[in-house]
This record gives structure tokens, C-alpha cells and sequence, in this order.
């Protein structure tokens, strides 16, 4: 379902193909470890009964089944398992810096990537799924559901707002968005590379700390090679995407000039860090020119070894 600011024909036979191959990749990608991870990493919310058994020493009395137990004779405890019962929701900015990517795909796609592989994990673990686009607008939104057709079209919307991405970064947009979208608990990822000065206003750190206080709060940011590493190859002129009247000229042959850029890219990546977690949020990076089933399974991996960890 889109929104009133809905740019994109989602019937496109380009766009249609494109997301059709992303589904199929992901749905292969997101087998066997992958799948099992994030089921580790984002269990269920709650018990439900299973069966009853007899009482072995260690047993915990207050799961005495007495029912059962004035039946059989003998003591009886219930045994539960957990209910999963989980939503995830994803939000995906596709504001006009996401379509920056010097090698290999853009941020955009890269993040269209990403969450396909969300999406079919969470298909295979029985999960709820949903999608809000945003950037200084909602772009469209896909209703929480479950199915074969809702993940088509929760990717297919997915893929046509990332191919046609465009206006400034509004956190706050896609925040509101997101907190009606998910009135239960759920797990909340999104997708963008917070472009946004926002993120460091009081308006929006309450919001997420918001957020995160109520669901478990995951922020998957891609990032260019060129963000980590910049070539010597002269002059280039560098532009704001979403501020196409600020441009500058880089000097790439000059040492000081690229260790400045790369120095203050660094910087930007930290403080974007250190305030996505200061409220709550977990931080994923994806790199654009590798695949994102890796750096989401290893974070799968993790979560799960600190969850276990805790006892939880």
C-alpha cells in the first residue's frame, strides 16, 4: 500500500524483474546458519504450554502440573516452549544520498539487499513483516502480514523506492512512521545512513531512545569503499546529493587532502556510532561492495552469544 507521496510504479516490468531476482537471491542466501541466527537473535516473546512430564530432582515445584499430578499418582511438571509470535519491521530511507555507491552497488541497493535477507529470514521463522520508505516523506508503507505474496510485495515496494531514491534525509518522518506502524513489541530495523542533523537534536534522540525502550532497536548503515579508502586519481568534484548547490573540489593527489576527507569520514561514522547507541540501538555496517549476508549473520551470531550470555 503507498502513500500519498508514492513515486514509483511498482507494476514496472524492470523494477518487477529486479525484485523477483532479489527474492529469489535472498530466500537461497538466507538458509541454513543465517536463518537459524536470527531466530537465536530475536526469540520470541513469550511461553506456551507444551506438555507434561514426571518430576525429576532439580525440577522447579512452581511447575508442578497438579492436575496431572492427582491423575497419574505421582508428581507431574509442566513443561513450556517458547512462543514466537514475533514482528519485524523494516524501514528504509531512500532519501538521495543513499543512491551514492562508487563500487559495486549503491547504498540504496545495498540496503534493498539487506532487507530481502531480513525478510526471507523472517518468512522461514514464521514472522510478521512490514516496510516503511521514507525520506523527507513516507514514500510507501506495506502493512505488517505474513506469506509468500506479502514478502513479494514488501520487497518488490522495497526495490522500486531504493531505485528511485530522492529528497532530503527526515528522520523524524520515518520515526513517526515507524512507532504507528509497530504498536506491539517487535524487532525495528532500519536502513539508512542517517544523513540526517537531526539525529543529533533532542527531538529525535527522545524518539529513538522511544523506540528503543519498547522494541528491540537495530540501525543496518551502509557504507561506500570510498568512505574508507580514496584513490589517488587527481581533482574531483565532490556534490551534496541533497544539496545538489554545494559542491567542492578535492585534490586526491595531494596526501594531506585525502587523509582530511577520510579523517572526517571516520569522525562522521563514530558520532553517527556513539549516538545510535547512546539511545539504545544496536549499530550494523554494511559495505556496499560486499555482500550484506555476512556482516547480518555475524551480528545474528553475536546477538545470540550475548543474549545467551545474559541468561535470557
Amino acid at each position: 500500500m503507498a502513500s500519498p507521496g508514492e513515486r514509483f510504479d511498482a507494476s514496472s516490468e524492470d523494477l518487477a524483474r529486479a525484485a523477483r531476482l532479489l527474492v529469489v537471491r535472498s530466500r537461497r542466501e538466507a538458509t541454513g546458519l543465517f536463518a537459524g541466527n536470527y531466530v537465536s537473535a530475536f526469540r520470541g516473546g513469550g511461553l506456551e504450554f507444551d506438555e507434561s512430564r514426571p518430576y525429576v530432582p532439580g525440577d522447579d515445584v512452581r511447575s508442578i502440573d497438579w492436575n496431572a499430578t492427582a491423575r497419574h499418582g505421582e508428581t507431574f511438571v509442566k513443561r513450556h516452549r517458547e512462543e514466537r509470535d514475533q514482528t519485524l519491521l523494516l524501514a528504509l530511507d531512500v532519501s538521495a544520498s543513499m543512491r551514492f555507491g562508487s563500487v559495486g552497488a549503491s547504498k540504496a541497493a545495498t540496503s534493498a539487499h539487506a532487507l530481502a535477507l531480513l525478510a526471507a529470514a523472517a518468512s522461514r521463522a514464521g514472522d510478521r513483516t512490514g516496510l516503511v520508505a521514507f525520506d523527507d516523506r513516507v514514500r510507501a508503507k506495506v502493512p505488517i502480514g505474513r506469506g509468500i505474496a506479502h514478502g513479494r510485495l514488501l520487497v518488490a515496494t522495497a526495490v522500486a523506492c531504493a531505485e528511485q531514491s530522492a529528497g532530503a534525509t527526515r528522520l523524524g518522518i520515518g520515526l513517526r512512521a515507524i512507532r504507528a506502524a509497530a504498536r506491539r513489541r517487535a524487532v525495528l530495523v532500519i536502513l539508512s545512513d542517517f544523513r540526517d542533523d537531526a539525529l543529533f537534536g533532542a527531538e529525535s534522540e527522545a524518539a529513538l531512545e522511544d523506540l528503543a525502550r519498547r522494541h528491540d532497536l537495530v540501525a543496518a548503515l551502509p557504507v561506500d569503499p570510498r568512505e574508507l579508502r580514496l584513490p589517488r586519481v587527481g581533482a574531483v568534484r565532490i556534490a551534496d546529493p541533497e544539496r545538489p548547490d554545494r559542491t567542492l573540489v578535492l585534490d586526491t593527489s595531494s596526501r594531506r587532502a585525502r587523509r582530511r576527507y577520510l579523517e572526517a569520514c571516520e569522525a562522521r561514522r563514530r558520532r553517527v556510532a556513539a549516538r545510535l547507541r547512546r539511545v539504545g540501538a544496536e549499530v550494523v555496517w554494511l559495505r556496499t561492495d560486499r555482500n550484506p549476508v555476512y556482516p547480518l549473520g555475524r551480528f545474528f551470531n553475536e546477538r545470540a552469544g550475548r543474549r545467551w550470555h545474559r541468561g535470557s
